[in-house]
């Protein structure tokens, strides 16, 4: 199941057939015409929530709701009108899909989590301090930054390139969704916490990046997390096997897999919940393999980075798997 965020109103909608089904509307619908309940519209809005963080905090029952209203409205249904006459079903190229992250929740991203891109970041490197930085990333447990909420933006929004950088960077990542809140989580028992999963493009500035108490400030900015199209629900997929790629203006930049993560998912997990709660809705990024524009630009002796394969105004990115979809933005001018 593919689960959007759409509209103005920002309801949780369900992916089907090139068309997003409101799927609370749709379950009031499935209770009015096929129950003698005398209150479909409350009823539909505990059982299936039309806002995302309560519908994924819902569980089971959320999706087998959901599941069973998109199967009458597509077979049963004499109609495509809800309870009050709405509109149920919108072409997915009528509608703006947000992205699929509500409020405040958290987005943790891995760091250093692809030995491929790290090494190839340190032989691209004519700096010693900057390739033992690198293998020291690489050494130990995960290492992890947060990306903030209200940074998070949607494929076909714009990316306004950042006054402060000369150097931006693509990252084509996946994220995993949680689904039921847990602390102290063992990594075995990871996977019942995960609810789905999603595309992620962590945008990321280079200019003389350091390490340390100032390295979130080249990680955050307007737009700067772009997270999507939907989430990818209660399919049965490994993890640890989903593909991602990364195009800028169509030429093939990233090509990976989860598979190939340092640190998989549930030890991501694992570490992250130590003494914190991961709570319905929070999002882990996996870390992006090799081929972005600073793991493949050689350095220059003092440091600096030739901006040849760096992202500039009128650069269009897309982050794609074939087990989700893809998410795309066009970089614009800072002044647009």
């Amino acid at each position: 199941m593919k689960v959007a965020v759409f509209g103005p109103d920002r309801r949780v909608g369900v992916v089907h057939e090139n068309t997003v089904v409101d799927i609370n509307a749709a379950y009031a619908k499935y209770l009015a015409e096929t129950t003698d309940t005398a209150r479909p519209l409350v009823e539909a809005a505990a059982a299936v929530p039309a806002q995302l963080n309560a519908f994924i905090e819902e569980g089971a029952r959320a999706l087998e709701g959901a599941r069973a209203a998109l199967e009458y409205l597509t077979d049963q249904a004499q109609d495509a009108r809800g309870v009050t006459g709405e509109q149920l079903r919108f072409a997915l190229d009528e509608v703006k899909l947000h992205a699929p992250v509500e409020g405040a929740s958290r987005i943790l991203c891995a760091l250093a989590n692809f030995a491929d891109h790290m090494q190839s970041a340190a032989e691209n490197s004519q700096r010693a301090d900057t390739e033992a930085t690198l293998q020291r990333l690489l050494a130990g447990g995960p290492k992890f930054f947060i990306k903030d909420h209200r940074a998070v933006s949607a494929s076909g929004d714009p990316l306004r390139y950042p006054a402060r950088t000369e150097r931006l960077d693509y990252e084509a990542e996946i994220a995993v969704v949680i689904g039921r809140a847990g602390r102290d989580i063992k990594g075995d028992d990871f996977a019942s916490h995960v609810w789905g999963y999603t595309l992620f493009n962590d945008w990321s500035i280079r200019d003389n990046v350091a390490f340390g108490p100032d390295f979130a400030y080249s990680k955050n900015f307007d737009s700067s997390a772009t997270v999507g199209p939907w989430i990818v629900v209660n399919e049965g997929q490994d993890l640890q096997d989903i593909p991602v790629e990364c195009r800028v203006n169509g030429e093939l930049r990233q090509s990976g897999n989860t598979s190939s993560m340092v640190h998989a998912f549930a030890a991501l997990g694992e570490h992250l919940s130590r003494d914190t709660t991961l709570l319905p809705g929070d999002l882990i990024a996996s870390g992006t393999p090799k081929g972005t524009a600073v793991d493949s630009t050689r350095q220059e002796a003092d440091g600096s980075l030739p901006g040849t394969l760096f992202l500039k105004p009128g650069d269009v990115v897309e982050v794609s798997s074939a087990l989700i979809g893809t998410i795309r933005n066009e970089v614009v001018k800072p002044t647009d």
